[in-house]
């Protein structure tokens, strides 16, 4: 692709410091993700779990039925099986996400392999292994929040503005507001 008559690269990297208290900062030389991330981690069968269906039910505790007199169900999305398995979907994405973005650090290196097959199992048990690393390593979820901050910056899936707004979710709320 050309623009502006040059050819258009997102072959950039860019250093990451990433705050250890008491000690130096570690650099981590970032690369945002590719335009087929996405694609390539449903591929590889790492896809959000779908919550549970259950019975809807009205005021009374009656199943609500549609017009048809069939049961109507809607998504159970508090049940625990579906909540521990959408935190450990998430987790996978964060930890892969991780790993695509340090392709391009040399000083970095996992001792888990990425696998030569497309299978979901194989996927899941990568990401959970690199997990384990980093673990071991001695990375914080704070730490991993703050690289994948980083990754999503520089991968253009976050603007400023996004950035800003979330920020302010976590503001105490005024008492007196009109």
């Amino acid at each position: 692709m050309l623009i502006a008559g040059q050819t258009f690269s997102t072959d950039f990297t860019c250093d990451f410091n990433l705050p250890r208290h008491g000690q130096p900062a570690i650099t981590f030389k970032l690369a945002p993700l590719p335009l087929g991330f996405h694609q390539k981690l449903k591929r590889r069968g790492i896809t959000p779990p779908q919550p549970p269906a259950k019975v809807a039910r009205d005021s009374t505790g009656k199943a609500v039925r549609d017009a048809n007199g069939q049961v109507v169900t809607i998504p159970d999305v508090n049940q625990s099986d579906y909540l521990n398995a959408s935190e450990l979907y998430h987790q996978r994405v964060a930890i892969l996400s991780l790993f695509e973005s340090l392709r391009n650090d040399n000083n970095v290196s996992f001792e888990a392999k990425s696998p030569t097959t497309e299978s979901a199992a194989d996927w899941e048990k990568f990401a959970d292994t690199l997990f384990d690393e980093l673990q071991q390593a001695g990375l914080s979820c704070g730490d991993l929040l703050k690289l994948c901050a980083e990754i999503c910056r520089i991968s253009n899936l976050l603007d400023d503005h996004i950035q800003e707004a979330r920020a302010n979710f976590s503001s105490p709320l005024v008492a007196d507001f009109p």
